[in-house]
């Protein structure tokens, strides 16, 4: 199997891309691109140098039409395919991928699940009207998914964490997370999302699967209100009107380049045509 450089994987999730877009357009399905994507698009216009994958957010109903869109049309949307926890009994997380199966990962610290190329897929539920509300709600989802992401890793890596004591506290997490297992957290996890209501809440976010950012994924309802088209990689796709208020919100000083020892990609994986 020939190993995809760098660019050639920025290229095939593009391709994802570019189907997920035609397939809302036709569907009427709002989604926007997010987290680094999003600064991709303002920064670069295209992707972050350095980035690995592809991240976009849908509104609840929107995500729950488009997941079932693509169960309904399974066998002519070949070689894309959704996968989740509802789809592959291995599958480690509480988003959603769609995967190019043409392709096949090999992941450092994680059982083969069938992935190929992505995009990650996360859903916007509501998060409540006060500051408060949200900020007890997302800690304990944060915990819920730290440990559910835990669970699903052949051993304790350091990988993205940056303190030595959060690194300290892996150790205990694990021997937790192994022996309550996988489908224990993901309940919890869906009993928080079955909690959530987008249409009343003042705040938004993706509730179920946001380990790492604490409150920086929790936004106003507004700011998701309308969306404009931005130049990503030659193409034109989705993005929040008020994309510098979130982006601003979640990394600060966003249109400034990272120190060098910081540009990385987030993921550990070899990418390879099959």
């Amino acid at each position: 199997m020939k190993k995809l450089t760098m660019k050639e994987v920025q290229l095939g999730a593009l391709e994802i891309l570019k189907k997920i877009n035609e397939i809302c357009k036709e569907q009427h399905l709002t989604y926007c691109l997010a987290y680094g994507t999003l600064i991709g698009a303002i920064r670069h216009k295209g992707f972050i140098p350095w980035d690995d994958d592809i991240d976009i957010m849908m509104p609840r109903n929107d995500y729950n039409r488009f997941v079932q869109y693509f169960i309904d049309h399974k066998e002519e949307l070949k070689p894309f395919e959704i996968l989740n926890k509802d789809t592959n009994k291995n599958y480690p997380f509480m988003i959603s991928r769609i995967s190019d199966s043409r392709y096949m990962l090999d992941v450092d610290n994680e059982e083969p699940y069938g992935i190929g190329l992505f995009v990650d897929v996360y859903p916007l539920d509501g998060a409540g009207n006060t500051v408060e509300e949200y900020t007890k709600r997302k800690n304990r989802s944060s915990r819920y998914a730290s440990l559910c992401f835990l669970s699903t890793r052949k051993t304790i890596k350091r990988e993205n964490t940056a303190s030595f004591f959060k690194y300290l506290l892996k150790f205990p997490a694990f021997c937790l997370a192994k022996f309550l297992g996988r489908d224990f957290f993901m309940r919890k996890l869906d009993r928080i999302e079955k909690g959530c209501d987008y249409e009343n809440s003042k705040y938004i976010g993706c509730m179920i699967w946001a380990s790492d950012d604490g409150v920086r994924g929790i936004f106003p309802k507004e700011w998701f209100d309308e969306m404009i088209d931005v130049e990503f990689e030659g193409g034109v796709f989705k993005a929040p009107k008020e994309f510098d208020k979130i982006l601003a919100h979640g990394y600060g000083k966003y249109m400034e380049l990272p120190p060098e020892n910081k540009r990385i990609a987030h993921h550990y994986y070899d990418a390879y045509l099959k």
